[in-house]
């Protein structure tokens, strides 16, 4: 029996949540910092622009991580503590 109440479910996801926003939260995080590429990659030769965004993501890609990292703990803290309320 699953009690509303139960401390050791206020972690696990309910299967009422709904997660629809989630993939477009991520393919706006992703959308962006394609723009960013290619805003970068805009003052460079043609032929040098593949070499040049692979350096860019790897110099950038720690940053990056991180930041999506924290914007999906914020999200998943947020579905946490309206459940926890």
């Amino acid at each position: 029996m699953d009690m509303p109440d139960d401390q050791a479910n206020w972690f696990l996801p309910d299967p009422a949540d709904s997660f629809s926003d989630a993939p477009s939260l991520e393919t706006e995080f992703l959308q962006t910092q394609l723009a960013v590429i290619e805003a970068y990659l805009q003052r460079f030769p043609c032929e040098q622009r593949d070499f040049r965004a692979l350096a860019w993501i790897e110099a950038h890609a720690g940053a990056y991580r991180q930041q999506w990292q924290a914007q999906a703990a914020s999200r998943q803290g947020c579905r946490l503590s309206v459940r926890v309320c």
